[in-house]
């Protein structure tokens, strides 16, 4: 269990730092340099969903930590059947995200794209908080504490 915690903790840092990049990116100025401001946030995005998969190989692998936690604590199992499904989710608001992102210059789709992004960083940091309550249930530790 020890070993699956902390490479949950690992897999959650380089989540936590994605969202970093990705608001990052997305609250720079978009007005004048759409096409700049499309491809750097379109790179940050890319960077996030590397580290989403990184996450969801590792915690629903067969001997993953959400296999774990449903074996463990069996009461826990439909939270760990509505995490995995969370994970499909958080494909698709990543997905919509990157199709919402202007290809040009088009200074109209700068709204959309942000809500998207914003949709899909929301869910994120939802999904992080659902996944450190669970791991606390079963477990009674505090994945975000490095100690």
């Amino acid at each position: 269990m020890t070993d699956r915690i902390e490479e949950a903790r690992s897999n959650r840092a380089g989540l936590r730092a994605a969202v970093g990049q990705v608001e990052r990116s997305l609250s720079s100025a978009a007005r004048g340099r759409v096409k700049a401001w499309s491809v750097e946030l379109h790179e940050r995005l890319t960077e996030l969903s590397v580290a989403l998969e990184q996450h969801i190989a590792a915690t629903e692998a067969p001997d993953g930590l959400l296999a774990d936690i449903a074996a463990a604590v069996p009461r826990l199992a439909h939270r760990v059947d509505k995490t995995r499904a969370d994970h499909a989710v958080l494909r698709t608001a990543t997905a919509a995200a990157l199709d919402a992102l202007p290809d040009d210059d088009q200074e109209d789709a700068i709204p959309e794209a942000r809500d998207r992004v914003v949709e899909l960083l929301t869910a994120v940091v939802h999904h992080r908080h659902l996944g450190a309550d669970l791991v606390y249930e079963a477990y009674n530790v505090d994945i975000e504490a490095s100690d």
